[in-house]
């Protein structure tokens, strides 16, 4: 497991506005586009990025975590809807 990291306050206020641009101009690409091919791009330009700004393994490893970590918080926050109704066997 990794270690929770400290980041500084204004460092995540940085993070916050900067993510909030990023979501801009994400929607204005992805808004007309197939949501599976959508996403499917989405994850491969993070691991791209990953891979591109990292110099250590350990790096990818850790920033991999923290991505999978805000990801599975964010699943746990939104309700989402099942457009198939259940079959019953």
């Amino acid at each position: 497991m990794t270690e929770k990291s400290q980041i500084p306050q204004d460092d995540l206020m940085d993070v916050m506005e900067m993510t909030q641009k990023i979501e801009k101009y994400i929607m204005r690409v992805l808004r007309d586009q197939d949501p599976q091919l959508a996403f499917s791009a989405l994850i491969s330009a993070t691991i791209n990025c990953l891979f591109a700004q990292c110099k250590t393994f350990e790096e990818v490893v850790f920033y991999r975590s923290l991505f999978m970590e805000i990801l599975d918080r964010s699943i746990r926050q939104i309700k989402i809807k099942n457009s198939e109704k259940p079959t019953s066997s």
